[in-house]
């Protein structure tokens, strides 16, 4: 519980809500908790739905514009809940995270203010030695608030405005070589890939909330809330497509995109929420509605033009052309709920029946490399084979010279429609629950949610894919029906909840309890089994382009070449949650507080390729791993050995030919975290309040990504079998974390103040937290196992001396 005075006091670099989280020892300040997927996790605003439900890049509302959905000065308090028994809440597996947005009162209150920094704030020297660059830079954050009464002790409103601009290089490196490029594509092929240097990108933001609470009678109170965002970033190419080893988006040491490779993301939100609260004497009741209305759409710096990337060995030189990932990229999504909590008052009990509805829309364009893509030298589907034989292609005087017309690969998807499809899917969830004081020392919550998962869309049926040979995690032959989903079976999630006064006199107080919790998929991976229905000329010949039925314009089925299916018993996320605390007062006035939180998955989720062939042999000892594509591998580490007869080196890893895979979205029972909290607390009188806080964090699971379903599989460090993948460190939270707190008010008169605010953290944490990383994993940068993917092979690392031999020929 992040309360008001932490609100208004602690410093915030960002002003975010998320410098707010990181407060609770269990954060590692992204919104990941106690080392779960932060896209687990339900974030409400009032108690309102406020997630980004399809799930792509961040868990919140703006998060790929770096934008804050609500103004930091309209923030009231953050209640965080990582094992709440109260059956009312639901739709996560991760944490609870809900922001209370302020109210007006009968006092009018207003507030102006403006932050900003530039370059001059920066520092770029170390013992007076320039260690990097120091580019113009801007950033300005303004607004104001403004609330009170409308009529007294009746009708109150507040708003809060706010406006933001940031200005960031988009390349402070200098080079002249790509001057020819430009010049050459810009005379030859009428294309201007734009400038490689001296750019900036601009992130601009602005926001909104009104907010109105109307005491109707003295028994019924309603609030109505808006909030606005409009957000805009740019960004550089996608790092597929601007480098080759995955080195980032740049611009950096070895890479510089030209501009126009890049797009601007764009996300726009309005949220609508209205709340009733009736109360008698006998009873309570609580109606919520609420509609989020997200437009997510990229706007490409290029005009069409196929994506060009340059490079020679290994090393990424520049990305021209359009960006591939942004041709009619659109993501519309309107998400609908519905709650009712009705609690009647019986003697000592509090018996609440409710149900919460939530309806999801989403309609979805992506259409990757219409324009076509050349990558020279590529990964695979080399086109050119070196930085030499590309210029040959676009430079007259070269005495190679063997022009290519780029603009013929865009000129036929002129004009046809555009790739996308509506996707629908909902959830219900119905509860009892029953607070009771067992005694004076004993209050006991327990209760009974149900929650059903609702498929509205189905995907296209497509005979060919039941007859495609696959396999299941158990490499036994299943049939995989890309068109049928899962049905809509319950989700039962028991809960018990306990707070015993040990001494009577409230000094120590021992909390907890055990129950299930049942969670939400990132609705992309639900997505992408409509949108990859494995519709295209070479598994479906008859199969034309298929019209949704959207109100979108040009909007038809995307065709692809592997098919996305859900198992047909496949589970929403489901995790048993035990929870044990001790509250102490402590001598000196601390109050002490030790806590342990044990989640065990019931139904996790992970990734397989039912496509992937059994394993062609295994690789020489001492390394002995499964190798599925064919049986000589003539890179490192080993050769294969115990090849089935009559095999070929160098095998397809796919039963299937023509296609890229069957991914099946599975569970898995396999997974847990363990957290275990220490904190101490003091309030001086003084004005002074201080905490200090540890927390050690141990989650395992099988899902290493948050990224599309492919993806998904493809990303998984793996040992053996990539359709069973090890057991490993959870890719969020942080291992051990230290954060400490103080705020202290001084008044000095009825009308000025004092306030000072300090936050510090030590963490050993991931790449998401940027703490430094303690888990890790050394891989192959090549395909060593042959299932396709490389990248994610996992070193064998020698055991003893004696498995280390040298190649004595090796240069």
């Amino acid at each position: 519980f992040i309360d008001p005075q932490k609100v208004a006091l602690l410093p915030s670099i960002k002003r975010s809500t998320r410098d707010l989280i990181r407060v609770d020892p269990r954060s590692d300040g992204n919104y990941s908790f106690a080392g779960r997927n932060w896209l687990y996790n339900n974030i409400s605003v009032d108690g309102s739905y406020f997630n980004n439900p399809f799930g792509l890049d961040d868990p919140a509302p703006g998060g790929q514009t770096a934008a804050e959905p609500v103004p930091y000065d309209a923030v009231e308090q953050v209640q965080v809940s990582v094992a709440p028994f109260d059956v009312r809440q639901g739709g996560f597996t991760g944490a609870n995270v809900n922001t209370v947005t302020k109210s007006g009162t009968n006092e009018f209150h207003g507030s102006a203010y403006t932050f900003g920094r530039n370059e001059n704030l920066l520092g770029n020297t170390v013992r007076g030695s320039q260690v990097v660059a120091r580019p113009d830079l801007s950033f300005l954050q303004a607004g104001a608030s403004f609330s009170g009464p409308l009529a007294r002790d009746k009708l109150f409103f507040f708003v809060n405005g706010e406006i933001e601009r940031t200005d960031n290089p988009g390349s402070d490196f200098s080079a002249d070589t790509l001057d020819k490029i430009r010049n050459l594509l810009i005379t030859n092929d009428q294309y201007d890939p734009g400038p490689y240097q001296g750019y900036l990108h601009h992130t601009d933001n602005d926001k909104l909330i009104a907010k109105l609470d109307w005491n109707v009678n003295p028994s019924n109170t309603l609030t109505l809330r808006w909030d606005y965002l409009k957000a805009k970033r740019d960004l550089p190419p996608h790092p597929f497509v601007a480098s080759f080893n995955n080195t980032g988006r740049g611009p950096n040491e070895s890479s510089l995109p030209f501009y126009n490779a890049g797009y601007a993301i764009n996300n726009h939100l309005n949220s609508f929420a209205l709340e009733l609260n009736s109360r008698s004497r006998r009873f309570a009741n609580r109606f919520f509605a609420s509609y989020n209305r997200f437009r997510d759409f990229r706007q490409p710096f290029s005009k069409p033009f196929p994506t060009i990337e340059v490079g020679e060995n290994s090393v990424p030189y520049t990305t021209i052309g359009h960006e591939p990932f942004s041709i009619h990229n659109i993501l519309d999504q309107d998400v609908w709920q519905f709650t009712n909590n009705f609690s009647l008052f019986r003697g000592k009990h509090v018996v609440t029946v409710g149900a919460n509805f939530e309806a999801f829309s989403f309609y979805n364009s992506f259409n990757i490399f219409r324009y076509g893509i050349f990558l020279a030298p590529a990964p695979f589907g080399t086109t050119f084979s070196s930085l030499s034989d590309f210029m040959a292609a676009i430079d007259p005087t070269n005495p190679n010279y063997s022009p290519i017309d780029f603009n013929s690969y865009v000129t036929p998807s002129l004009g046809t429609p555009y790739k996308g499809e509506d996707i629908s899917i909902g959830q219900l969830g119905v509860y009892v629950q029953d607070e009771y004081p067992a005694s004076e020392r004993v209050n006991l919550t327990y209760g009974l949610r149900i929650d059903f998962p609702l498929y509205f869309t189905s995907p296209v049926d497509n005979p060919y894919s039941r007859g495609l040979p696959a396999l299941d995690q158990f490499r036994d032959p299943e049939i995989v029906d890309q068109s049928k989903l899962p049905g809509s079976t319950p989700l039962w999630s028991p809960r018990i909840g306990f707070n015993w006064n040990a001494s009577g006199d409230r000094r120590t107080q021992v909390r907890g309890g055990t129950g299930l919790f049942t969670g939400r998929i990132p609705f992309v991976w639900y997505g992408n089994v409509i949108s990859n229905p494995g519709a295209n000329p070479n598994l479906y010949p008859t199969g034309p382009l298929r019209p949704t039925g959207s109100s979108s314009d040009s909007s038809t089925l995307q065709q692809s070449f592997d098919v996305n299916a859900i198992a047909r018993n496949f589970k929403w996320p489901q995790v048993w949650t035990s929870d044990l605390a001790i509250d102490h007062q402590l001598p000196w006035g601390l109050l002490g507080t030790l806590e342990l939180v044990y989640a065990k998955d019931i139904h996790a989720i992970f990734m397989r390729n039912a496509d992937l062939k059994p394993p062609q042999g295994t690789l020489a000892a001492p390394d002995g791993r499964p190798f599925f594509g064919g049986c000589m591998l003539a890179q490192p580490p080993a050769p294969a050995t115990n090849c089935p007869a009559g095999s070929g080196p160098g095998g397809s890893e796919l039963t299937n030919d023509g296609g890229a895979g069957i991914y099946v979205l599975d569970n898995t029972s396999k997974g847990h975290s363990v957290n275990v909290t220490a904190q101490l607390r003091k309030n001086f009188a003084s004005g002074l309040s201080t905490s200090i806080g540890y927390s050690f964090t141990d989650a395992r699971n099988q899902l290493k990504s948050t990224e599309i379903a492919f993806i998904l599989w493809q990303n998984e460090p793996v040992q053996g079998d990539p359709n069973n993948p090890e057991l490993g460190p959870s890719e969020f939270g942080q291992r051990h974390r230290i954060i400490g707190s103080a705020t202290y008010s001084k008044a000095w008169s009825p009308t000025f103040k004092t306030h000072i605010g300090a936050f510090v953290e030590v963490a050993e944490g991931n790449s998401f937290a940027g703490a430094g990383g303690n888990r890790y994993s050394f891989l192959y940068s090549g395909d060593v196992n042959g299932d396709g993917q490389g990248g994610n092979d996992l070193i064998y690392i020698p055991r003893t001396q004696s498995e280390i031999e040298f190649d004595a020929c090796a240069s």
